[in-house]
C-alpha cells in the first residue's frame, strides 16, 4: 500500500521542551515480542525494525527481547520455525524485509506470528520514501499492534499542550505522540488554554487573553490562520470541537454566569443550551456528537452533567465524591474519565454511565485534563510535582504508568488528536 506522507505547517520550528516518555512503572507480566531485524539490501533494515519496536514499546505495554537472545534471523514465512521462538517463551514476533526500487523508494513486506497458537496473524507490505522511513514504521506499528490487541494503534497520533517556559510565555504545542517532531504553533504573553482538535486534524480551538478577557480562536495547521468566535466581546472559554465537525461547543458568560453554548461552524450562529444560575462549564461531546458532558456546580459542588442537545435534557451523571469535573467519553460512549476529587486531593477516575461508582485509577494528588487516546486504552493528564507541572499516563489495564516531563518550565492541559487517515 503507498503511503502518502501529511505534513503540518506552524508558525514557528523551534521549542525549548520536548516531551519525551519514560516508563515510570511496568507490569512483570508483560506480552514479550520479538521484533526481528529486517533483512534488506540497503542494509537499512534493521533501522525499520529498531523504530518499529521503539514503537510498540512505547507506552510500556510490551516487553522486547533483546537481538543478543535470538536463535534465529528469519525474513519470511518460508525461514521462520516457530520452536525457535517457543523456546525464548516469546508471545510475537515480527519480522520482514525493505527492497530499494529505486533510488528513493522502498518497499516493505512484513509478518506477525502468534507462538502459542503457532499461526501467521498478519502479512502486509508498504511503500513509500525511506526519507519517510518513521513515518512508514508508525503505519506498520499501527497494524501490528491491531493484529496482537484487536485495537486500532495510536503511534501516528498527534498530542496538543500548553507550555509555560516561564512565568510570563505560554504557547500552544503540537508534537507527535512519541514526542518527535514538536511545533509551537502560538505563543504569546498572555494566557492561553484548552486546546482541542477538529476531527480532521485541519485546525486546532484554543482560548487566548491576548486581548485582556478570554477570547477563543481556531487556527488553521496548515497555513497558520486564525479566526476568532465573534461573540462582541463577552468572555468565552472551553471550546471543543463536535466529531462530526460541525460545532464547536463552548463556555460563554452572559450577565457573568457561564452557561454552555454551541457554534454552528457553517452557519457561524450561537446557540444557548444551559441557563442555570449556577456556574456550567467544560463541555465534552459524545462520539456520536449528540450530546454533551459538562461540569456545574448547580448542585452545590462541582459534579458532571450529561445534556442531550436536541432537547436540551440535562441528568446528573456523578454522585460520589465532593468534586467531579472535566469529564469526557470514551470512543464506545459508554464510559468516562474525569478528575474525581476528596478533601483537596484530586484523581484521574473512570466511570460507567450506567454505574454510580467511581473507579480511581491514579496515584498523584494534583491531577488534571485527562484526555483519552482515540482508540480508548492510554489516558495521559496533567499533574505537578512541587510546583512544576508535567504530564503523566497509564494504561487502562494498570500494566503500566508512565511520564512526559519536560526540562524547562511547566506543561498542562493535553489534548490527543482523533485518528490520522
Amino acid at each position: 500500500m503507498k503511503y502518502f506522507l501529511l505534513f503540518f505547517i506552524f508558525l514557528s520550528l523551534t521549542i525549548e521542551a520536548k516531551l519525551k516518555i519514560e516508563i515510570s512503572q511496568g507490569s512483570k507480566d508483560l506480552p514479550k515480542i520479538a521484533v526481528v531485524p529486517f533483512k534488506s539490501n540497503l542494509n537499512e533494515g534493521e533501522s525499520i525494525s529498531s523504530l518499529i519496536q521503539d514503537n510498540l514499546t512505547l507506552f510500556g505495554e510490551f516487553k522486547a527481547l533483546p537481538k543478543e537472545e535470538m536463535l534465529s534471523f528469519p525474513s519470511s514465512e518460508k525461514n521462520f520455525f516457530n520452536r525457535d521462538w517457543k523456546i525464548l517463551n516469546v508471545d510475537y514476533v515480527v519480522l520482514g524485509s525493505l527492497q530499494e526500487n529505486n533510488s528513493e523508494l522502498i518497499r516493505i513486506e512484513y509478518f506477525v506470528f502468534n507462538i502459542s497458537l503457532n499461526k501467521l496473524i498478519l502479512r502486509g507490505d508498504i511503500s513509500g520514501k525511506y526519507s519517510e522511513k518513521e513515518e512508514i514504521s508508525k503505519v506498520i506499528s499501527n497494524r501490528v499492534y491491531k493484529s496482537i490487541t484487536g485495537l486500532n494503534g495510536v503511534f501516528n497520533t498527534k498530542i496538543a499542550y500548553i507550555l509555560n517556559p516561564s512565568k510570563e510565555r505560554y504557547k500552544i504545542c503540537v508534537s507527535d505522540i512519541d514526542g518527535s517532531d514538536e511545533q509551537v504553533l502560538f505563543e504569546s504573553e498572555a494566557p492561553l488554554m484548552s486546546p482541542s482538535w477538529s476531527s480532521d486534524l485541519k485546525k486546532l480551538a484554543y482560548v487566548s487573553f491576548e486581548k485582556g478577557f478570554p477570547e477563543i480562536y481556531m487556527q488553521d495547521l496548515f497555513s497558520g490562520d486564525r479566526e476568532p468566535i465573534k461573540t462582541l466581546g463577552l468572555s468565552n472559554s472551553a471550546p471543543v470541537w463536535s466529531p462530526d465537525n460541525k460545532k464547536l461547543a463552548f463556555v460563554m458568560s452572559l450577565s457573568g454566569n457561564p452557561d454552555i453554548y454551541i457554534y454552528n461552524l457553517r452557519n457561524k450562529k450561537i446557540s444557548r443550551h444551559t441557563t442555570h444560575y449556577g456556574i456550567d462549564t467544560e463541555p465534552a461531546w459524545s462520539p456520536n456528537s449528540k450530546k454533551l458532558l459538562f461540569t456545574s456546580n448547580r448542585s452545590g459542588s462541582p459534579q458532571i452533567y450529561e445534556l442531550t442537545i436536541s432537547s436540551n435534557r440535562i441528568k446528573r451523571v456523578t454522585l460520589d465524591g465532593d468534586y467531579n469535573a472535566r469529564a469526557s467519553y470514551f470512543p464506545d460512549g459508554k464510559d468516562i474519565v474525569l478528575v474525581h476529587g476528596n478533601n483537596g486531593v484530586f484523581h484521574i477516575g473512570t466511570k460507567k454511565l450506567k454505574s454510580r461508582f467511581i473507579n480511581t485509577i491514579s496515584k498523584t494528588t494534583l491531577d488534571e485534563s485527562p484526555t483519552i487516546s482515540p482508540n480508548g486504552n492510554i489516558i495521559i493528564y496533567a499533574t505537578k510535582n512541587n510546583t512544576q507541572g508535567y504530564l503523566a499516563g497509564l494504561t487502562l489495564d494498570g500494566k503500566s504508568k508512565f511520564k512526559l516531563p519536560v526540562k524547562l518550565g511547566s506543561v498542562r492541559e493535553p489534548a490527543w488528536s482523533p485518528f490520522m487517515n
